[in-house]
């Protein structure tokens, strides 16, 4: 892991806002990466699906913290947390898998 990102998972932890300058584009670095695990898992079972779910967690909880974003910044952000969304939504056993976790 980065040092800068292990600086922002830290202010965010710490309660802090990070600005947009650090934090914008170490959510494009966690979508992109959350989008790529979603993509290649084969199923629910996977380690990569697992790997892309703490992503989506992670970047909804990160999302919030980010001081300074413009509105197009933060539509492009909150439309790449919808790709991930979907991306885990079409793995084979997504449908049964949220419904498992739900009950």
């Amino acid at each position: 892991m980065k040092v800068l990102h292990l600086a922002f998972l830290l202010a965010v932890a710490a309660g802090m806002a990070v600005p947009a300058s650090i934090g914008v584009p170490m959510m494009h670095t966690e979508l992109e990466r959350g989008i790529a695990l979603a993509s290649v898992a084969a199923t629910t079972q996977s380690v990569l699906y697992s790997h892309a779910q703490e992503v989506y967690g992670q970047v909804q909880i990160l999302l919030p913290n980010i001081r300074g974003l413009s509105g197009p910044q933060h539509a492009a952000l909150t439309a790449r947390v919808t790709d991930l969304r979907m991306a885990l939504e079409i793995v084979p056993g997504a449908m049964y898998h949220e419904r498992d976790v739900s009950d």
